[in-house]
């Protein structure tokens, strides 16, 4: 008999540690799966105006500067990347140089103040560039640039928070 009640009182007892349980998880907010956090994009922050800086290059030497060259798949234009020294205590600024093999007018395209991220460009095609800017380490600016038209037809902030948030 003594069996018999040590079992019901052990069912018992596992029964209201399981709805404990249930209970305690209802009340807590679930985490998300890693595979669903994205990535939010928002509008252009006008703030942000002020350091990305796009100007006509004024220089006295050739026009096409020595380094490296990225070019784009046609290769009527090329982007040189000059990065900063980042061994310097940041904010740090990154100045992309474009120009065309036609030996038009050079452009720069300065992104101040950025963080240790920094700022990147790529082609998209002969006369547009896919460009993105770090701000900090989870908030950047993606752009597009017109380099025919000598303007951005994209701009918009881009918020990383939920990719390193916890998840399942």
């Amino acid at each position: 008999m003594n069996a018999a009640k040590l079992l019901t009182f052990l069912m018992l007892f596992l029964l209201s540690l399981s709805s404990a349980l249930a209970l305690s998880q209802e009340s807590r907010p679930s985490l998300p799966k890693c595979g669903e956090a994205r990535v939010q994009y928002t509008p252009f922050d006008e703030n942000y105006a002020q350091k990305i800086i796009l100007r006509e290059a004024h220089n006295s030497g050739p026009s096409e500067p020595e380094g490296n060259k990225e070019y784009s798949p046609q290769r009527t234009a090329w982007v040189s990347p000059s990065s900063p020294e980042y061994s310097r205590p940041g904010p740090w600024n990154t100045t992309v140089t474009i120009g065309t093999m036609a030996g038009s007018k050079v452009l720069q395209l300065a992104f101040q103040d950025h963080a240790s991220g920094g700022g990147s460009v790529q082609w998209l095609n002969e006369k547009l560039l896919f460009g993105h800017v770090w701000w900090g380490r989870i908030y950047s600016t993606d752009f597009i640039l017109d380099v025919e038209k000598e303007q951005f037809i994209y701009k918009q902030m881009a918020h990383y928070g939920e990719m390193i948030e916890p998840c399942r």
